[in-house]
């Protein structure tokens, strides 16, 4: 079993972490003035505000040398210049390459940066005849929807940028990831059939959720146009994957086929042609913005030192608080609907790449890693769970964002939303109890406080402040792994469930017949499933 505690590094962090004396955020206020000022950092129209956690000064120069005695600089270098750093794929990482649309140095990887330039070259171009309504479909009709097929990475990377930056301007984007009928069911049903694009995104293009859904809007649009398949996905379905081979076998158009590689996780892939439906829907002026945004942010993670580095500071006290405080749960809490998609992305960013039980060397761990994530819109969790965050023994770090400058221009909003930001972060970390002089109150209305806390400001939301954004939590994700000594990109977890669907589909489909070691297991449940449903005599 592979131990973090044989470190004495370790071990110390582990002493001060549950120190009884451990001072609280208010007293370490009090002990230095400056705190904020020193428990800071800004880059990119982003400002990180990191004090109110409980760490002291020499505590985070102990995290920092965590990060020097995993060698984090080295695996950076690596990870840029794409050495096969996912080690059980034999694959390199190299989504920082898609968004260095001019490097000054590719790292020998001149291959690569020209497939990059081509892709985006052919992104521009169909983004642009969609936009200019040169893009027809199937009966002549110029295309002006669009349905996006996928799942995981494929869905919540441009849902949730779409959602941030669309506009008046912007065409509309359907996004459809459920195996439920109903999600499809209910896009289908309001869309003009004869103007309205899918794209079916799936690395693979074996996805099971991902090609179901593709079938059945192929076969719903069919019906509604009154025309063969063949026509709907010749003139109207585009593929976006790494396997053009297999899209080609489900039909599509060579031409309609935008590849990317298999150095792009799925988590990871908004920025390559994954994100098509954002630049032809915002324009791919908005998609190149986006892109300089994550390249801003992917050259302060490479250099900028660690006390002022954004990514290495959020990776560090998210370090702390998981491993040294015993504070396993995450709330993301952006103070905009824009971003209310956010919690959803960073649980499959943080969660599927780092929930991991065994090192890179495939040895079992003894520690934990990564948070559980959850979270909602800023004033809507403070009528939900807040009751929880405020009082609960189980103290929960929180990250809140807030939007200076949000792409409307009600300040009065704005104001109100702030203002509702920073008295829950107070409430949170000061709390209100009884002292001296005050007025006494009752013990169910005592706030406790002293619960971490990180405060994100946005100058102002637009596609270069999102892209930097979502590269931060990216490279706290690479810290996190690199220090936990774990393989942030990849995610067997997820494969053994897909496998088994397809035997109890098979189940299900043959009247009980299939695997029978699956059936012992389930037998019961799959004898009640048979009972609810109508017999073929009803």
């Amino acid at each position: 079993m592979s131990k973090r505690n044989d470190s004495d590094l370790w071990r110390a962090l582990e002493s001060i972490g549950r120190a009884p004396d451990l001072s609280t955020i208010k007293r370490l206020f009090e002990k230095d003035p400056e705190r904020a000022s020193r428990m800071s950092a800004e880059q990119s129209g982003i400002f990180l505000d990191f004090s109110r956690n409980h760490i002291e000064p020499n505590t985070l120069q102990r995290l920092m040398e965590l990060c020097q005695q995993s060698h984090l600089s080295d695996q950076i270098a690596a990870m840029y210049a794409g050495k096969k750093i996912n080690l059980t794929e034999n694959r390199s990482v190299l989504h920082t390459a898609l968004r260095n649309t001019t490097p000054a140095n590719d790292h020998g990887l001149t291959q690569i940066s020209f497939d990059v330039k081509e892709s985006l070259k052919k992104i521009k171009i169909i983004s642009d005849l969609f936009r200019t309504k040169q893009l027809t479909g199937a009966t002549g009709k110029s295309l002006n929807t669009i349905i996006n097929i996928g799942i995981g990475g494929s869905d919540l990377g441009p849902r949730v940028v779409y959602k941030a930056l669309k506009n008046e301007s912007s065409s509309i984007v359907h996004y459809v990831s459920n195996l439920d009928a109903e999600d499809l069911e209910t896009v289908i049903n309001e869309v003009d059939a004869e103007r309205t694009l899918v794209i079916v995104t799936s690395k693979t293009f074996t996805t099971q959720e991902t090609l179901n859904n593709a079938n059945r809007a192929l076969a719903k649009l069919s019906t509604q146009l009154k025309l063969p398949k063949d026509d709907i996905v010749r003139k109207q379905m585009i593929a976006i994957t790494a396997s053009p081979e297999t899209a080609i076998n489900f039909g599509i158009t060579e031409s309609n086929i935008f590849e990317f590689w298999d150095w792009v996780g799925g988590r990871f892939s908004v920025w390559s042609a994954v994100g098509l439906s954002l630049s032809m829907s915002l324009g791919f002026e908005v998609f190149e913005e986006l892109l300089h945004g994550a390249h801003e942010m992917d050259t302060h993670f490479a250099t900028a030192p660690y006390e002022k580095n954004i990514p290495v500071l959020l990776a560090l006290v998210g370090l702390w608080n998981i491993n040294f405080r015993k504070q396993i749960n995450l709330a993301v809490l952006p103070y905009s609907e824009r971003l209310g998609l956010l919690p959803n992305y960073l649980q499959q960013l943080e969660m599927e790449s780092n929930g991991k039980s065994v090192d890179r060397s495939g040895s079992r761990i003894d520690y934990t890693t990564s948070a559980s994530i959850f979270g909602v819109p800023g004033t809507n969790f403070q009528h939900s769970f807040a009751q929880h965050l405020h009082q609960s023994p189980t103290e929960t770090p929180c990250d809140f964002i807030g939007i200076v400058n949000p792409p409307h221009s009600d300040q009065e909003n704005a104001n109100a939303l702030l203002s509702h930001c920073l008295a829950q972060v107070e409430c949170l970390s000061f709390g209100r109890q009884e002292t001296s002089g005050e007025t006494k109150i009752s013990a169910e209305s005592e706030m406790p406080g002293d619960r971490p806390c990180n405060v994100i400001l946005l100058k102002e939301l637009n596609a270069m402040t999102l892209g930097a954004l979502l590269a931060a939590y990216e490279h706290k994700v690479f810290v996190q792994g690199v220090i936990w000594n774990i393989n942030s990109f990849d995610q067997w977890g997820v494969e053994l469930g897909k496998s088994l669907s397809k035997s109890y589909n098979h189940i299900f489909e043959n009247d009980g017949m299939g695997d029978v070691s699956q059936r012992a297991f389930s037998e019961r449940l799959i004898e009640q499933i048979g009972k609810y449903r109508p017999s073929s005599a009803e």
